[in-house]
């Protein structure tokens, strides 16, 4: 709301993301086990992905990394639903994605 407070583009916002999330087909098990680029998934220990699904997923892609946070839905790279911060946690983060792409 700080961003925007136009109470309808808000709505417009909320209003395709909850249908992006409820129509959501998850990604077919041959479709992940064909990706050859380097793979990094990140998720939080209670984010709206469950670990167990990522855990799955990382095992069908091919030499994927897999990286669970103590933290909810984003706030590893973002402000939590409070608005707080928790600048270690980001630059942990942020720290293992650059390790992630830096070249072997």
């Amino acid at each position: 709301m700080k961003l925007n407070p136009d109470p309808e583009k808000f709505r417009n916002m909320y209003e395709k993301d909850s249908q992006r999330m409820i129509n959501f087909k998850d990604f077919e098990t041959e479709s992940l086990r064909l990706l050859t680029c380097p793979v990094f998934l990140i998720g939080g220990d209670q984010d709206v992905v469950k670990t167990t699904h990522l855990a799955a997923m990382q095992q069908q892609i091919p030499h994927a990394r897999l990286l669970i946070l103590p933290a909810n839905h984003g706030n590893y790279m973002m402000a939590d639903f409070n608005g707080d911060v928790n600048d270690q946690l980001i630059d942990f983060t942020l720290g293992q994605i650059q390790h992630f792409l830096a070249p072997n």
